[in-house]
């Protein structure tokens, strides 16, 4: 018998049902575009219906209808989010409140460690990241070729 792999979409459709449904759904995180804060392939993020959209949260949005993407609120207005992740150096997503599918609150280490990311010492880190992105690329370099440089990234 031979299986059909689940494409990410689908994984992703089910996890946004569950947290609409009201249950917590954590799931293991890809890409470096949240660096220095998620590391992706070893990192999973618990997800939470999404509540009052502010910046500096960290959520799961769809970009333009047809992808993904977990990545830090930086601005809200009424009709409108704009979306970056801390390993950027630039671009940001925009897209509309009700394409913010859920939160990311927690983050679960590959061992087994757990980290608030709204708590006032995690927001204050991510404001800091945030006022550094003139010299983020420098920075992100050095981390990557020293503190992540032999873990794989999924």
């Amino acid at each position: 018998m031979t299986r059909t792999p689940i494409s990410d979409e689908q994984i992703i459709s089910d996890a946004v049902r569950l947290v609409s449904e009201g249950l917590a759904v954590t799931l293991l995180v890809k890409g470096r575009s949240m660096l220095p804060f998620i590391l992706g392939g070893q990192d999973s993020a618990v997800l939470t219906r999404p509540g009052e959209l502010r910046p500096g949260d960290v959520v799961l949005a769809r970009i333009d209808g047809r992808r993904y993407v977990l990545h830090r609120i930086i601005e809200v207005t009424a009709d409108r989010i704009v979306l970056m992740g801390d390993g950027n150096i630039r671009g940001q997503e925009i897209c509309r409140p009700e394409d913010v599918l859920a939160r990311a609150d927690e983050i679960v280490a590959a061992d087994g460690t757990h980290r608030r990311l709204d708590t006032p010492k995690a927001l204050r880190r991510a404001r800091l990241w945030r006022r550094l992105l003139p010299v983020r690329r420098w920075l992100l370099a050095i981390y990557k070729r020293t503190i992540i440089r032999n873990i794989p990234i999924q």
